[in-house]
């Protein structure tokens, strides 16, 4: 082997530990840049080049597309908060619930829907009440938010860390989310078998829910369904007029989520009679200006690993040293989720790399499961996640202490998420 295929191994390895140490000091966007600088020069590209593929990188049309995309979310979500929806979500969903157990795990996964920074705290009340007077130690009670809080994190179309994957994959959100769906199951299994197991509660409910309680419950929830009708609806429509007109010029695919996400903003502005001031502030925020610029550096980022050529001197030194692709594809998103503790940063830093290792002519769909399944679990380990802070604090429980209940459901889900892979591999 040759010196450069050597110090290709080092340079990529060592951009994404500066990577992973400023995260810690500044925003994530200021090391995917830094690190993005870094591989072109350190690949012989000069500042000129440097500059004209972020320059191209920042003003593509699919950077822009995301960016409004998460942009949307976010502004969602802050509605939703603002207007008490939230709040009368939780209260009715207690009305139906069968028992104190579905409660505990199926509550925190419907706040789980809207992705909100340190989301935990807002279903920690309602996990402590239910938990008020059991003897459970506090470490567990914990965990039982925190766990089941994120179940649908693998594949929910309104996490920005989904959002993102989708893009660099290239692939069909609907077909995505199809596929990664499945992960939940594995989580939901470990979470009972691991974290509920043995936990003593009682019947909340008689059995008999009132139908008016049901029909209020998803009167509350139609945001939801409407992004989630809407993204289909939009993508059979489009498909249809596609069949006789050539649409990619006046109807981007990106749109179809856009419009989803438009129409359930609109539905939650009219039906709450939320200001046009509060509507103002909740799009124009700090936490939207972050993620823009938070794209912006992970679309950069990504072009730079593909003009610098890197990832093709990469490739060779996998072979020379014979480091298993599929260990690479794995174990980067799970060091990645677990020093950042966030889905963006563990998809944003990892999955570049991780796409570019996929053999040529194969599916994508089962490597972006095995990735991202290896980089939840990594978050969700992570000591500097904000909802596992945001639990210690809430419940007062000891943070080292609460790993005891989740290395096990964690590990339930590699294993589950392997066996998706193997499936996945022989079906595409």
């Amino acid at each position: 082997m040759d010196l450069h295929q050597i110090q290709a191994l080092i340079k990529i390895i060592t951009t994404f530990g500066v990577i992973l140490l400023l995260e810690k000091f500044l925003p994530l966007y200021v090391g995917l840049v830094v690190g993005g600088i870094m591989v072109g020069l350190w690949m012989g590209m000069n500042f000129w080049t440097v500059g004209s593929v972020m320059l191209y990188s920042s003003s593509s049309s699919s950077s822009l597309w995301l960016a409004l995309i998460l942009a949307l979310i976010l502004m969602l979500s802050d509605l939703l908060s603002k207007s008490g929806r939230l709040e009368r979500i939780v209260d009715v969903f207690s009305q139906i619930s069968p028992s104190a157990k579905f409660t505990l795990i199926a509550l925190p996964a419907l706040i789980g829907l809207l992705p909100m920074p340190g989301g935990a705290a807002f279903s920690a009340p309602m996990v402590g009440a239910i938990l008020n007077k059991n003897p459970a130690p506090l470490e567990l009670k914990a965990a039982i938010n925190y766990w089941f809080r994120h179940i649908v994190e693998f594949w929910w179309p309104l996490y920005p860390g989904v959002v993102l994957a989708v893009s660099l994959f290239g692939v069909e959100l609907w077909k995505f989310t199809l596929l990664q769906s499945p992960l939940s199951i594995g989580a939901v299994v470990g979470g009972v078998a691991f974290i509920l197991r043995g936990l003593s509660t009682s019947k909340t409910s008689s059995g008999n829910v009132p139908l008016k309680s049901i029909g209020r419950f998803l009167l509350e929830i139609s945001p939801i369904i409407v992004v989630m009708g809407g993204i289909f609806v939009f993508h059979w429509v489009r498909l249809i007029v596609g069949s006789w007109l050539y649409v990619d010029n006046f109807w981007p695919s990106h749109i179809n989520f856009v419009l989803a996400l438009a129409c359930a903003i609109s539905t939650v502005i009219v039906s709450n009679k939320i200001s046009a001031a509060n509507v103002w502030s909740a799009f124009f925020n700090h936490h939207v200006l972050y993620m823009f610029l938070l794209i912006l550096s992970i679309m950069f980022f990504k072009e730079m690993l593909t003009e610098s050529r890197v990832i093709d001197v990469l490739k060779e030194d996998l072979v020379a040293y014979n480091i298993p692709t599929l260990a690479i594809v794995a174990i980067l998103p799970f060091v990645a989720g677990m020093v950042t503790g966030i889905s963006m940063a563990f998809v944003g830093t990892a999955f570049p790399l991780v796409i570019s290792l996929i053999p040529l002519g194969e599916s994508p769909y089962p490597y972006s499961l095995l990735a991202y399944g290896f980089g939840f679990v990594g978050m969700m380990l992570s000591p500097v996640h904000l909802c596992m802070l945001v639990n210690r604090e809430y419940f007062h429980s000891d943070l080292v202490g609460g790993y005891r209940y989740l290395w096990k459901p964690s590990l339930v889900c590699l294993v589950f998420t392997i066996f998706l892979f193997v499936l996945y591999k022989e079906l595409f």
